[in-house]
């Protein structure tokens, strides 16, 4: 099994980051910088190669009948510590009913959407599943083309010709979802969110019932890749349901009004367009309410309501598909991804995000008592995690005395033209990708630089070079230097280019990888542990617990602790 390391860095100077030969193996004990260069040779060699399955626990017949995967998009870890008391719904049935791990993490660089959701869902490292960014570069016919993740221009989304097509083409290896249905063809599929990248990522390479909203759009959507037309319990649900759970042209706050110190104040500069901060939110502040595509754009992407929509989708594929009611063992994806985009404008402390995740642990706690119900107490298993995490607003950091910043277009620029100017003057002899290095570690805003040669033999000088190496594709050139072969680390606490967005994610550092990972339902336990894990142990978890059979080469591991005895 590839290694999988203690890999936490700084988040504002809490943590220390580790030393090259500090690497943990999950108790294999400390192991030399060689030694993990010669392990990380043989995982990179073996990209995109399955592995056949082996042996398993065979499924009893009390195992569970549904596995849910479920991610809340930029839900980082130590929010659920923040807002503890005020959880009553589903946050307090994981913490207090749950099993949950405290020090898990993401290990790779590129802490992003797209990747995230494919580790939690395949047990390995983007560098293995090939999704390895939100977007990427491919060099092709002589220039350089960028790439969405779940791209495939074939497989037109339904109802929606101008939209580019949707799939899980670029995927190199089957997750969760495929080895359950590699074991029982009756089994069924279902992989729910308002993003595509996140409902495909979880749903793997499995060709199930995949669903995901569209920017201004009023329904649910899937490609051709999924189905040749909409089913018709779908067509119902989105003209039916819909107007209902996604109808609201106001966001107000539900916060108790003495919680409310537990966020920073309402009024900020740092937040959304740095006027309209404050609750109630309405349309009318970020365009025309009374176009009825804009104001969907407006509950797309600055409210919490898409949520309530994916689990009132959940819930009725759970009960118009029978999920969980039959023989065979089912699964059910679910992502949340207003807590992503709360985050990214109004940032993670933000009165705004606490509402939203109020409101999130009413919606949980409705989604388990509908489990219940359904499936029954015992026949199902969840587990909960995030695809990353979140740097706190740059504006606030500063003002704490926080070294932070917000690279300008003019920063991104003179990226650009120092390695350009470098590489021109470059000899024939020279290294492009040693010179395009020393460029860049020239810059006052990069903390270090690796080279793809370093990155694949290896050789890194550092932890974050292995967090690299994880991400890491040849083909799929994925992060700001990354045309000139380099992974770039920018310092702490800043960020590269964010457009409209007001803090964002995307670093190798620990306040973007740290996340929670609780577990749920089945024969789990009530716990909580500080042992180190990581993302990629979700999937050989659950299919442990439901007796799915699973690869033998997964980055992940089994974590038994989880379970009664």
């Amino acid at each position: 099994m590839p290694i999988k390391s203690v890999l936490d860095a700084t988040n504002l100077g809490a943590e220390n980051v580790m030393s090259k030969s500090h690497v943990d193996d999950h108790g294999s004990g400390t192991r030399s910088t060689a030694r993990v260069g010669a392990c990380l040779l043989i995982a990179l060699t073996s990209a995109c190669q399955e592995a056949p399955e082996t042996s398993a626990t065979a499924r009893s017949a009390d195992a569970p009948t549904l596995v849910v995967l479920m991610a809340v998009d930029q839900l980082r870890a130590d929010l659920l510590d923040r807002y503890d008391t005020l959880f009553v719904g589903g946050f307090r049935r994981l913490l207090d009913d749950g099993y949950r791990f405290t020090s898990a993490t993401h290990d790779h660089a590129l802490t992003e959407t797209a990747p995230g959701h494919t580790s939690l869902s395949t047990g390995v490292y983007p560098t293995r599943h090939g999704i390895v960014a939100n977007t990427w570069s491919e060099f092709q016919d002589g220039a350089w083309r960028s790439v969405y993740s779940m791209e495939d221009l074939d497989r037109p989304v339904l109802g929606y010709p101008d939209l580019p097509g949707r799939s899980s083409a670029n995927l190199n290896r089957r997750g969760l979802p495929d080895w359950i249905v590699s074991a029982d063809q009756a089994s069924r599929v279902v992989s729910i969110s308002r993003k595509d990248r996140a409902a495909i990522g979880l749903a793997a390479k499995a060709e199930g019932e995949v669903y995901w909203l569209v920017d201004g759009g009023d329904g649910f959507v899937t490609s051709e890749f999924y189905h040749a037309e909409l089913p018709t319990w779908l067509a119902d649900f989105n003209a039916t349901t819909m107007p209902l759970v996604y109808s609201d042209s106001v966001w107000e706050s539900t916060i108790p009004a003495g919680a409310r110190y537990l966020s920073r104040p309402d009024t900020s500069m740092f937040e959304l367009d740095g006027e309209h901060s404050a609750f109630p939110h309405r349309p009318s502040d970020m365009g025309d309410a009374t176009d009825a595509r804009a104001l969907n754009r407006w509950r797309y992407l600055y409210t919490p309501f898409p949520d309530r929509a994916v689990f009132s989708l959940a819930g009725e594929a759970i009960r118009q598909l029978q999920l969980g009611q039959r023989e065979s063992l089912d699964y059910l994806g679910v992502s949340l991804s207003q807590t992503d985009l709360v985050g990214h404008f109004y940032g993670p402390l933000s009165r705004e995000q606490l509402d939203n995740l109020l409101r999130l642990d009413r919606e949980l706690e409705r989604f388990f008592t509908l489990l219940d119900e359904a499936v029954g107490p015992g026949r199902w298993v969840l587990a909960l995690s995030a695809d990353h995490g979140v740097l706190d607003m740059p504006g606030h950091l500063v003002e704490s005395g926080v070294d932070a910043a917000k690279l300008t277009a003019g920063d991104r620029r003179e990226l650009r033209e120092r390695v350009q100017a470098a590489l021109e003057g470059a000899g024939a002899d020279d290294d492009r990708e040693e010179v395009a290095k020393a460029a860049l570690l020239a810059l006052p805003f990069v903390q270090n630089a690796y080279t793809y040669t370093e990155v694949e033999a290896g050789a890194s000088v550092d932890s974050f070079g292995v967090l690299f190496a994880r991400s890491f594709s040849r083909t799929r050139a994925a992060g700001p230097a990354a045309r000139y072969g380099v992974h770039l680390r920018l310092r702490p606490n800043v960020l590269w280019g964010l457009g409209n967005l007001r803090t964002s994610h995307g670093s190798s550092y620990y306040y973007d990888r740290h996340v929670p990972m609780m577990f749920l339902g089945g024969a789990i336990s009530a716990g909580v542990s500080n042992e180190r894990v990581a993302t990629v142990d979700v999937a050989p978890t659950l299919a442990w617990l439901t007796g799915t059979l699973a690869p033998d080469d997964l980055d992940g591991r089994v974590l038994e602790s989880v379970q009664r005895r």
